[in-house]
């Protein structure tokens, strides 16, 4: 694929299985149909490690199938209607299911910095290398334009207090910020785990005070709670509708965050 005239704008997605996407109501012909103008550096499956046209759902960061559609997608569509007619969006999946900051579940992997586990992935080291790696193949005048973060129940399920998972975050927010190029002051977008996920499993509250408090600890930050109503397994993971809601109000962030103002439609209205 070659570059565009304008550059691109790298939309980078990072965390458990809400990042990756996991639904059956994906609508990658319909609801969920991506412009040319937006592409995809995959992370594993048959393109890894090239940009090819978007199409959901995207494969994640360690080969494993891909499942439904994440908040990348929509958040593009978003973005894109913003940007000058010769520059793209591309899309950098970094995320894998059932991973958490210091233990795992559905496969292995942590996000740690520097945590070092046999026979466990640092998933942070994985991510900063595929990202970089995006970049060099994005072309002249690409950048990092945002990261979307959307994890939590791993840590949750091992109890993890408020502060401890903070710091992690934390850290890891501002590692990727000082390792990845063009991504200095990067918007960093958070998430947060779906409202029944939380009533479900009380020992989620510190992790999910962690996400609700970044903006008031790092700057450059922000928090979108997850829509009510709108998971496909009783708890936990959103439907595309969901993701889709989940995007606009990640986007409407992002704009105050960015100083943007949206050249196209604005964010989906509520339902």
């Amino acid at each position: 694929m070659s570059g565009r005239p304008g550059g691109r704008d790298l939309v980078v997605v990072m965390g458990q299985s809400n990042a990756s996407g996991t639904n059956t109501d994906v609508e990658p012909d319909g609801a969920d149909a991506l412009d040319p103008r937006v592409e995809v550096f995959a992370a594993s499956g048959p393109d890894a490690g090239r940009i090819v046209p978007a199409r959901e759902p995207f494969w994640p960061l360690l080969g494993h199938p891909p499942g439904g559609v994440g908040p990348g997608g929509p958040f593009a569509a978003l973005l894109l209607p913003t940007l000058p007619a010769d520059r793209g969006v591309l899309l950098v999946p970094a995320a894998v299911g059932g991973t958490g900051f210091r233990h795992h579940t559905s496969y292995p992997g942590v996000w740690t910095v520097g945590l070092d586990l046999p026979g466990t992935p640092n998933l942070f080291a994985r991510a900063v290398a595929h990202v970089r790696a995006a970049l060099d193949a994005a072309g002249p005048d690409s950048r990092v334009r945002a990261v979307l973060w959307h994890q939590g129940e791993t840590d949750g399920n091992h109890g993890r207090t408020e502060a401890e998972y903070a710091a992690d975050l934390d850290e890891l927010i501002a590692t990727f910020r000082a390792q990845v190029p063009t991504a200095r002051d990067v918007p960093f977008l958070l998430g947060g785990m779906a409202p029944e996920r939380i009533a479900a499993y009380p020992d989620h509250a510190g992790v999910a005070a962690a996400h609700a408090a970044t903006p008031e600890r790092v700057p450059g930050t922000a928090f979108a709670p997850s829509p009510a109503g709108h998971v496909n397994d009783g708890t936990t993971h959103l439907t595309a509708a969901g993701q889709r809601l989940l995007a606009a109000d990640l986007f409407a962030a992002f704009t105050a965050l960015d100083g943007l103002t949206a050249a196209g439609p604005g964010p989906a209205a509520r339902g």
